[in-house]
């Protein structure tokens, strides 16, 4: 064997972890890092290969590449090059699914190690406890472990207790075994003598890769005509730049163009099909204002430029005209396109599949009818513009200010409109219910706040982007309505509200018995939460990212004997839905202490939680007021789905 050759091998998870292979993540490795996005992404993607193997489709899935060198000349002893976040999080589910009894056996115990991190190997040891222990125990966890590393434990943990397709335990086993048979990795070990450094300068500069979006471009520009295709590049480049509202990118640098798109407000599309988009970009292109042209394409561009082109990878242009405020979008260009393509075919089916925009390609190529390609692409990319013009005024953003410190931003929802100042055009935003003059700072008002409110509800709910079924929905609402600037906001909170009711009556009001636990749907809670908020605290409050359920009345309390029987611990009027840290902090306390310790902080994360703490601080917390709480909750519900 040649030591200075590259030794790539196929490996399913079982054989990346055999017993005596060991993977030692070296010191200047960052820490562990991955949070729920991730990992729920990950489990979420096995568990499509499952459900896909179950009808036959596929036979296993490829997770990707382990790269590694080797440590001595044992073959099994390696040193973690790149891949070490999927690592842990594949070594952290087997651990917790063998804990479970779900996965049969424990030869992957003991492969991983830190190097010189003792917090991160205690973390690893304290994987191995039994489902019965929670996490979370009184001690000091900020010293004794790894918090990223129990935190992904505990994001597992409740995802495989609380997923409908995991619930059960022979789900769960017959996920493990296609986890440990079926799912395969390559695991590229690099020569002994490898330069580390030139290793990683290489990978760090190497040129974009062709992405999946870019071929379905291509392919796409393929079924129009060549005079077409320079149209179909500027409507796609424009939609694709996601953090910037699509008029402003679009028009670069000409403000008659968009004025001609988007009327003399700048606010809402106004050309009614392709043949007129078209038009516009050629009169814009072929006048004599050289503006008009900067950042759109000169020339169509043929199949083989559109993949050099994009394989390359191009320079934005300037965003000098955009203002001082900034924008991200809460979803990236592949999924949107998938957001669009459901709403040219229609339907109201919530396959997840639809929205995985790792078969972005695929779904493209089924959805294309014979015959008509040149027809539907024309028909897609008005749509797709159309969509994202609607996407920007009516969908939930997040917002940063340029001197702003907060990393997260602010929900926002915004309209972009046109200002005039000194007789001079410039890009300003209001709230999209607010018409004329407005600041562009101004406070939303109660009508935009609402369904603000309702937007970020439901976003911090479906955190992966497959399960954001209500941006699909509402955007197929929002294409339905004749003139968009004439939508108001109660109609558009109503169809909101009707979509989390309908998800609230089926994961638990009409289910009998009811589910406890992990076991009651996200939504149970995030509704709550908004059903809860008075006028008042509306102006206050702000949904955050939230995925531990927390048991108020500690399942395991410290040095105290239960006042909650085992049929009121897992309830709905016990428990409310937290960060992960936040879990981790109120750890096994009694309720008294978390009332006290978590007033004006933790308890601001949910206003269920906050009324629990009230009731503790007057009543106590036992299981009469366990059993209150949950009927008072049953009844809000109940109430409000009857609205439908």
């Amino acid at each position: 064997m040649n030591p200075n050759q590259l030794h790539p091998q196929l490996l399913t998870v079982s054989g990346l972890f055999d017993g005596d292979t060991v993977y030692t993540v070296p010191i200047y490795q960052r820490n562990y890092a991955w949070g729920a996005a991730q990992i729920e992404q990950l489990i979420s993607d096995i568990q499509d290969a499952v459900a896909r193997q179950e009808s036959g489709q596929e036979s296993g899935y490829f997770l990707g590449n382990l790269v590694v060198t080797p440590r001595d000349k044992s073959g099994n002893n390696f040193e973690v090059i790149d891949g070490q976040q999927r690592l842990t999080t594949l070594y952290l589910l087997l651990t917790l699914l063998q804990g479970d009894g779900s996965s049969s056996g424990a030869c992957h115990q003991g492969c991983l190690q830190y190097a010189s991190r003792a917090r991160a190997s205690e973390a690893l040891r304290r994987a191995r406890e039994p489902w019965s222990a929670p996490l979370g125990q009184a001690r000091d966890a900020a010293t004794d472990e790894d918090g990223a590393i129990r935190e992904g434990l505990h994001i597992i943990r409740q995802y495989l207790q609380g997923h409908a397709r995991l619930r059960h335990p022979a789900e769960r086993h017959a996920f493990a075994d296609f986890l440990r048979t079926r799912v395969t990795l390559v695991r590229a070990a690099l020569p002994p003598k490898t330069d580390l450094n030139r290793y990683f300068e290489i990978m760090n500069t190497r040129g974009e890769q062709l992405q999946p979006v870019d071929i379905v471009k291509a392919r796409l520009m393929s079924q129009l005509p060549e005079s077409e295709r320079a149209t179909f590049a500027w409507i796609w480049d424009a939609c694709a730049d996601m953090d910037v509202y699509v008029q402003m990118a679009l028009t670069r640098g000409s403000t008659d163009l968009r004025e001609k798109i988007f009327g003399p407000d700048w606010s809402w599309l106004e050309l009614s099909d392709f043949a007129a988009l078209a038009l516009a970009f050629v009169s814009a292109h072929s006048s004599a204002q050289p503006e008009a042209a900067t950042g759109m394409a000169t020339q169509a561009l043929s199949l083989d430029d559109a993949l050099q082109k994009y394989a390359r990878g191009g320079e934005s242009a300037s965003r000098a005209e955009e203002g001082s405020e900034r924008f991200r979008s809460t979803i990236e260009f592949p999924v949107f396109l998938l957001h669009v393509l459901k709403v040219v075919k229609g339907g109201e089916d919530e396959d997840e599949g639809q929205l995985d925009d790792k078969r972005l390609i695929q779904s493209f190529t089924k959805a294309m009818p014979s015959g008509q390609e040149a027809q539907w692409v024309r028909h897609f990319a008005f749509t797709l513009l159309r969509c994202r013009n609607l996407f920007d005024n009516f969908i939930l953003k997040r917002q940063f200010a340029v001197s702003a410190e907060d990393d997260e931003g602010d929900w926002s929802l915004q309209r972009l409109k046109r200002n005039m100042s000194k007789g001079k055009s410039t890009p300003g935003y209001a709230p999209v219910f607010r018409h004329g003059d407005t600041a562009q700072d101004s406070e939303p008002d109660s009508d935009t706040r609402d369904v603000l409110l309702l937007q970020s509800m439901l976003r911090i709910t479906y955190t992966s982007p497959r399960t954001m079924h209500w941006m699909t929905k509402t955007l197929q609402w929002l294409v339905r309505q004749p003139e968009p600037q004439a939508i108001v906001s109660a109609d558009l909170a109503n169809f909101l509200k009707d979509f989390a009711r309908a998800k609230v009556a089926s994961a638990f009001v009409h289910t009998e018995p009811k589910p406890q636990g992990f076991g009651i749907a996200r939504i149970v809670f995030t509704y709550l939460d908004y059903l809860l908020l008075d006028e008042q605290a509306k102006r206050n409050f702000k949904f955050q990212f939230r995925n531990s359920i927390e048991h108020f009345y500690p399942q395991k309390p410290v040095g105290a004997q239960s006042a909650v029987s085992q049929g009121n611990l897992h309830c709905l009027g016990n428990l409310a839905l937290v960060s992960v840290s936040a879990n981790s902090k109120f750890s096994n306390y009694p309720p008294e202490v978390k009332a006290d310790y978590s007033k004006g902080s933790i308890e601001a994360q949910s206003p269920k939680l906050q009324r629990m703490a009230e009731i503790t601080r007057r009543e106590g917390w036992g299981d009469e007021q366990v059993q209150k709480h949950h009927d008072d909750m049953l009844v809000l519900l109940v109430a409000d789905i009857q609205k439908r």
